[in-house]
């Protein structure tokens, strides 16, 4: 890594803080760690019941997901 090429950590760790700035959206940090948790139990009940696998459409039906 060469003397001038620090400035992209500097980059790089704006873009990741307003990432997560934008994220919080005014909730607590607790709140994201309870979200988080949620979705997490959430993927992993879902693995359990379809373990092979599917199409992506399955996956969003399995998930509940009616985006398109």
């Amino acid at each position: 890594m060469s003397a001038g090429s620090g400035w992209i950590v500097y980059v790089l760790a704006a873009l990741l803080a307003a990432l997560f700035w934008r994220a919080m959206r005014g909730r607590s940090l607790q709140d994201m760690f309870d979200a988080g948790n949620r979705e997490h139990h959430r993927v992993s009940k879902m693995l359990k019941k379809h373990p092979v696998g599917g199409s992506w459409r399955e996956f969003q039906t399995w998930m509940g997901d009616r985006r398109k």
